[in-house]
């Protein structure tokens, strides 16, 4: 079923050497502190991502390898990037019509090139 779905695929983009920086947050912190101001009492919760930043990639400020910008909106879209180096890249979540988030593998020293397959379904 799934080739199908890709041979039902409507419009083509191919992006050559995309740079992907972002690194997935590897987890949240949840945190509770107590503040005393003035003999006034505070509780105080939050939430803190721990690790990098996750790249988010709109359509429309990519370019294909024609030179062509990709419009602001994909219907059913589908990316797969393919990493150019030894570490990966890959998608931080599901794609949305406007467009995607993606990461590079943690264990990489610095931002790696990654060619990208933009698609729409059918």
């Amino acid at each position: 079923m799934q080739a199908l779905t890709y041979l039902r695929g409507r419009r083509v983009w191919f992006i050559r050497e995309y740079t992907v920086w972002g690194l997935a947050d590897d987890t949240d912190l949840l945190y509770l502190g107590l503040e005393n101001v003035d003999s006034t009492g505070r509780l105080m919760f939050g939430i803190t991502p721990i690790g990098g930043e996750v790249q988010n990639i709109s359509f429309g400020d990519l370019v294909d390898f024609r030179g062509n910008h990709l419009p602001s909106s994909i219907h059913s879209p589908r990316v797969i990037p393919r990493s150019r180096s030894a570490h990966s890249a890959y998608l931080v979540g599901d794609e949305s019509d406007t467009g995607f988030r993606i990461a590079r593998d943690p264990e990489a020293s610095g931002p790696i090139v990654t060619d990208l397959l933009v698609f729409e379904l059918g």
